[in-house]
């Protein structure tokens, strides 16, 4: 007797038939909405209610904090393997997909846990405070508690219903501080951050399981198997994805790990507050460039006319939004670490002046990496970060060793300009196109901005005002760049501004039905 298909399997079937008579634009787009929404009310938020956290805790804790997170990422097994991009290929759900996948979670879960019970007695040997090894392994403990519940993650992610995930981290955000802010008050700050980081991540899984609960339950009633040709296949797709993310994201705590080694966590406390305040420029291009540009690369790729223009779009946007808010931070740096983080911060201001020339830079080189991918070079984007890596490696050790935190700024920055100037030597290949014409004039308006910047320092006595000094310093370094970009470019500054503006205007049914003709 031949049995037909399950409830499950028809609702996903279902399912699946409906997402692909929706344009992929469309979907994406939508999907898009609530990636954004959720990332800056996250951003914002804990923006926010980290202010009021510094305010109570030491350097020394951001310190040791910083150093976990470098070691978590060292050991966690998750995103080496990259299962997430490995599902993306085929989105197929049904019994073996979906068991195949939990058992290759679960497994890699499991393994992360067992490098950090093996790797905290050598960190304490080593003599890494308490708290650092502590909070690595609380994190390596929910890495594992998670691995249960990645996989309905991954298939939510992968069919861009991203709605149930962004709802659970906007949820979870404003709840996980409650835990942290107490332990602050009651004098146990060293456990303040980690108590943020495991409360937010078990919401995060427990909105996750009652969504499925409630609203996919039909997940649960299919018939999971593990197949093993399956799980080869998911590997050797996934493995070298997720390697490039890993060394990424490597690439973004080794300094850590080297200041917090060579010079102690109180210095890293500064440098890594210095660090997170000049992210702003590529907090708000991130979102951008992750969740479009490498898709929208790989679709013009074809068109060396609509891959070109695509390029030069999304650089000149990173110029025209990084360069003036990290002009805004430089200039109003000392006043604005005081007013936010109060004066047993203030030796984080230098810092933050040298790490926001790396922050302009960062976008940029994202960017560049995107465009590899996009034109089907992943190799040379692993390749190129992997330089990255050990040039900051190299670089880091002997300036970290000479001019402690400073040097270490100074080294990530250099690193991201060479991987930056490297990357466009290898996409230039595939466009004929040219960098100053985009970033001259930004350049520019950021050094006559600075100029004016000086002459009216002299007129206007803020002293008395913190509030005012950084408001005044801050409105001239974006007025006064826009104004001096729009002076010495009038027409391309108002042909781009036009030409976004009428992307962003374009009517939904306008859009979907073109997006229809090409599907």
């Amino acid at each position: 007797m031949v049995k037909g298909p399950s409830q499950a399997e028809t609702q996903d079937r279902r399912e699946n038939s409906l997402q692909s008579a929706t344009p992929l634009a469309y979907r994406a787009v939508r999907n898009g909405v609530w990636v954004a929404l959720g990332s800056y009310w996250v951003i914002g938020f804990g923006f926010v209610a980290n202010i009021a956290l510094i305010r109570l805790l030491t350097p020394a804790i951001y310190g040791e904090f910083a150093l976990a997170m470098f070691f978590y990422t060292l050991f966690d097994l998750q995103s080496k393997v990259g299962l997430n991009f490995a599902f993306a290929q085929q989105r197929e759900v049904n019994g073996e997909t979906i068991g195949t996948l939990a058992i290759l979670s679960v497994v890699m879960g499991a393994g992360t846990l067992l490098l950090a019970l093996l790797a905290t007695p050598v960190l304490l040997a080593l003599g890494y405070a308490p708290m650092t090894a502590i909070a690595m392994l609380a994190m390596c403990i929910l890495s594992f508690a998670g691995s249960w519940v990645m996989p309905f993650a991954i298939v939510f992610e992968a069919n861009l219903h991203y709605k149930p995930l962004s709802v659970a981290t906007a949820l979870a955000t404003p709840l996980s501080y409650g835990p942290a802010f107490w332990l602050a008050w009651q004098g146990m700050g060293q456990y303040s951050l980690a108590s943020q980081t495991v409360t937010y991540t078990v919401l995060v899984l427990m909105g996750i399981l009652a969504y499925v609960f409630f609203a996919r339950r039909d997940l649960l009633r299919l018939r999971w198997r593990y197949r093993p040709a399956l799980a080869r296949q998911y590997l050797s797709f996934g493995t070298p994805t997720g390697l490039s993310t890993f060394v990424a994201n490597l690439l973004t705590s080794a300094d850590n790990f080297i200041l917090g080694t060579l010079a102690g966590t109180t210095t890293l406390g500064y440098y890594d507050r210095a660090y997170r305040l000049a992210q702003w420029p590529t907090l708000l291009l991130n979102t951008v460039i992750e969740r479009a540009a490498v898709f929208t690369y790989s679709q013009v790729r074809e068109s060396a006319q609509q891959l070109q223009r695509s390029v030069t779009m999304m650089l000149w946007i990173s110029a025209n939004v990084a360069i003036p808010v990290a002009l805004t931070l430089f200039l109003s740096a000392p006043d604005l670490v005081m007013l936010l983080y109060g004066e047993q911060w203030t030796p984080a201001v230098p810092l933050l002046r040298l790490l926001l020339i790396a922050a302009v830079l960062r976008p940029l080189w994202e960017n560049s990496r995107a465009i590899l991918v996009g034109i089907g070079e992943p190799r040379w984007a692993l390749g190129v970060s992997v330089m990255q890596l050990v040039l900051l490696a190299i670089i880091g050790t002997l300036l970290t060793a000479t001019l402690s935190a400073g040097g270490t700024a100074v080294a990530v920055t250099l690193a991201l300009g060479i991987a930056f100037a490297t990357a466009y030597r290898l996409f230039s290949r595939h466009l004929e196109m040219k960098l100053w014409p985009i970033f001259a004039g930004p350049l520019a308006a950021a050094a006559l901005t600075c100029a004016a910047y000086l002459i009216l320092v002299r007129l206007l006595d803020t002293h008395d005002s913190l509030w005012l000094s950084v408001a005044w310093k801050m409105g001239w370094g974006t007025s006064g760049f826009f104004l001096f970009a729009l002076l010495l470019q009038p027409k391309q500054f108002t042909a781009q501004i036009s030409y976004l503006w009428r992307l962003w205007r374009r009517q939904p049914a306008s859009a979907m039905g073109k997006a229809s003709q090409r599907d």
